[in-house]
């Protein structure tokens, strides 16, 4: 009889599970807590794997220079190609390149302004920005800062953040009444509010997710037009599918119990 090969126990595991990547990410899980490396009979016993399980993956990874096995004592271990890997791109650079055609294209279908807003120590600092297409309305310059407890962005940013941000961020002005906004704001996934600073701006603000959590917000500062080609809910049904298509892109996943964007 036939041996069954790495593939005939893939299919059998079914399309949901990739086997060969599983252990591969084990393996690479393994050494990075493994200052001095490992050998192959060490990594054999830690996962509970057989030899024919993973000696092909690691000789694989060797090849392509995620790891590197020392001659004298025959431990694999990691070297520096993830490491150089995850410092390609430039976390602040991927989350404006991802967000601004999001922007454009909320401007363009509701014909408002809107922003891109990250916490900056006790700041909002506006990342990207861009103007209604309109001849004339109300738009946030691009590298402006403002006081995160003025602002929406702020205020939805630390609505999701945890409670030893909120006060970091807030020790200085921290008014308690903020409070019961956060926890309003968690609760309904937006800010809808007046604007603190512009009179007859009305502030929508919602959130954006990465996979470690609360990364920045997406404001709209909505202004009522004569003829206007979006109501205030359009408008802020779009931030949100915006939204939610950026932290997508930037390794969110919506969990049972976890935020929505």
């Amino acid at each position: 009889m036939a041996k069954a090969t790495d593939h005939d126990e893939d299919a059998k595991k079914g399309k949901s599970t990739v086997p060969s990547v599983e252990k591969a990410f084990d393996i690479l899980e393994l050494l990075a807590n493994s200052g001095d490396g490992l050998t192959m009979n060490e990594m054999v016993d830690v996962l509970g794997r057989t030899m024919g399980e993973i000696y092909r993956i690691v000789i694989y990874l060797t090849e392509r220079g995620f790891l590197s096995q020392n001659s004298q004592t025959s431990k694999y271990a990691l070297t520096l190609k993830l490491f150089e890997m995850s410092h390609r791109h430039d976390p602040t650079a991927r989350l404006i390149s991802r967000a601004l055609p999001l922007l454009e294209r909320i401007a363009a279908a509701t014909e408002q302004s809107c922003h891109l807003g990250v916490l900056n120590g006790s700041n909002i600092l506006v990342l990207a920005s861009v103007a209604s297409p309109r001849p004339a309305g109300y738009a946030v310059r691009t590298g402006a800062f403002f006081p995160v407890e003025r602002t929406s962005s702020g205020h939805v940013i630390l609505a999701f953040s945890n409670e030893a941000t909120q006060q970091r961020t807030l020790a200085k002005a921290y008014d308690q009444s903020l409070r019961a906004r956060f926890a309003a704001i968690r609760a309904q996934g937006f800010e809808d509010t007046p604007s603190t600073m512009i009179s007859g701006v009305r502030n929508l603000c919602v959130p954006v997710f990465d996979s470690r959590g609360i990364t920045a917000a997406i404001t709209t500062g909505y202004i009522s037009q004569a003829d206007p080609k979006a109501s205030a809910e359009d408008t802020l049904a779009a931030l949100r599918a915006a939204a939610h298509e950026l932290s997508e892109s930037l390794g969110f996943r919506v969990s049972d119990s976890g935020p929505t964007p």
